[in-house]
């Protein structure tokens, strides 16, 4: 079997982007809640899922429903995994080689001051390229969420298209935007950077 097929291929010395899925080791009771309640505790609910305000249980049934969650980590001492984010996709369509889906991410937890949250978003969009076999990754904004923009322009996606009234933000219409990332412009760049990155010892 080809290693980039396997979710142990996406990570680094410091890092691993983990499905959350029977057979990995972030794969727990009491997981979802414990991620939800990180992203809770930092305001980013509604932000997350565009104005959406997800309880608790929304939270725990969208991803146990959804099945394509994955768990990114920095990886502390004596390898212990400490998850400071989670990416997933959702609304896939099309056939092996002509496939799209539309992906989400949330880090927590001081990542993205660290810069390993953009690390491992370039991890998780690799994994959900190559393994998930998505060849373009379609991903919705809220038109005013600029902070969502720059991320995913680091990341090399393209803003492609504004959506009029998309969204509902505290009793207002608020316009989406769509940002695109394809796989043929991507995975060369990521191959090259993760290649550059400290190896996993043993």
């Amino acid at each position: 079997m080809d290693q980039k097929n396997h979710w142990s291929w996406y990570g680094t010395k410091n890092l691993q982007v983990c499905p959350f899925m029977d057979g990995t080791p972030v794969y727990l009771d009491g997981m979802l809640p414990h991620l939800y309640y990180k992203t809770r505790e930092e305001n980013n609910i509604a932000t997350t899922f565009c104005g959406q305000d997800k309880t608790l249980g929304q939270f725990v049934h969208y991803f146990e429903s959804l099945k394509t969650m994955q768990v990114c980590c920095e990886i502390a001492e004596e390898e212990k995994l400490i998850p400071v984010g989670f990416t997933w996709v959702s609304n896939p369509y099309g056939v092996d080689g002509a496939r799209a889906a539309q992906p989400g991410m949330c880090f927590f937890g001081g990542a993205g001051k660290r810069g390993t949250a953009q690390s491992l978003a370039k991890l998780a969009l690799a994994y959900a390229m190559v393994a998930l076999r998505i060849n373009v990754l379609l991903g919705e904004q809220v038109y005013s969420n600029y902070a969502a923009r720059n991320f995913a322009l680091r990341l090399g996606f393209k803003e492609v298209a504004r959506i009029p009234n998309r969204h509902v933000i505290d009793g207002r219409f608020e316009d989406g935007r769509v940002v695109m990332l394809k796989d043929d412009d991507f995975l060369p760049k990521f191959f090259e950077w993760k290649e550059k990155q400290p190896k996993i010892e043993g």
